[in-house]
């Protein structure tokens, strides 16, 4: 039977929602279209290799990243001269996406070839996951999930902060401020409504934040962790609405959290251009 476009289209979405709904009663999970500009053949395609990821999950057993690799056999960095280490880097990567894994470094000015050679060649391969296999997926796997990085995660504390002290959700910042008692304004215990009280003032003109940006200058970690970082703001002014442009220059004391982290302890403003 030939069918026109709107009928075809018809169809597929009446089919695409018997995949959802037996997607959300098998497995829990829920696949409510939110794009409606998404062509329902490409949603089908989607929610198929959906069900056989979930089918395939269901029956996944627990194996070596070496065995799901086909236990292939690595040079040593000691057989490596420095300057063939970057091209054997490539041709090990190169074996990982052919077998649907990719790796990432997140801070790669802190990875050496050296170490990240040793990861992909001895740390990784003895990690065991469950290996599924399904056309359109793939396995990721972050070095830093393995090899935390206090650059990382001190990044991370000062962005979750910052965003939601742009919106004025106080609530959402205290999940990054450290405890009354510990918190600290130029030396001066402060408690945590102080604290954001105090931080809120820097935008006391801001109505609206256009655009936005975290630009982080320099790191130092041991006996007191401190970032100085810029704030760089396009907004919509309180008076006036009119828009303007204002960085603010902070340098963060943070502790570390008692679940992975850091935590802000105080903070220094220590110029407002614009």
């Amino acid at each position: 039977m030939d069918y026109s476009e709107d009928a075809r289209n018809f169809y597929l979405n009446e089919q695409n929602k018997k995949k959802r709904k037996e997607l959300e009663e098998k497995y829990g999970a829920d696949y409510n279209k939110v794009n409606e500009d998404v062509p329902p053949e490409i949603e089908s395609q989607f929610l198929d290799n959906i069900m056989k990821f979930e089918e395939a999950s269901e029956n996944a057993e627990e194996v070596s990243v070496w065995e799901f690799l086909g236990k292939p056999v690595f040079k040593k960095i000691s057989e490596l001269k420095p300057e063939e280490l970057s091209g054997e880097i490539e041709k090990v990567l190169d074996i990982y996406a052919e077998n649907q894994i990719n790796i990432d470094i997140i801070e790669k000015d802190e990875v050496s070839d050296e170490d990240f050679y040793k990861f992909i060649t001895e740390e990784l391969p003895a990690h065991k996951f469950f290996g599924i296999r399904v056309e359109g997926f793939t396995t990721n796997f972050i070095y830093e999930e393995f090899h935390p990085s206090d650059k990382l995660d001190a990044k991370n504390c000062v962005e979750w902060f910052i965003y939601p002290f742009l919106e004025r959700d106080e609530d959402y910042m205290k999940t990054f401020m450290a405890d009354d008692g510990v918190l600290t304004i130029s030396n001066k215990p402060v408690t945590r409504k102080e604290f954001a009280q105090s931080i809120f003032a820097l935008i006391e003109d801001v109505d609206e934040v256009i655009e936005k940006e975290i630009v982080f200058n320099e790191f130092s970690f041991g006996e007191k962790n401190k970032v100085d970082a810029d704030v760089i703001l396009r907004y919509k002014s309180k008076s006036g609405k009119t828009e303007k442009d204002k960085t603010i220059s902070f340098l963060f004391e943070l502790i570390k959290s008692d679940y992975d982290g850091f935590e802000i302890k105080s903070y220094e403003c220590k110029r407002i251009i614009g």
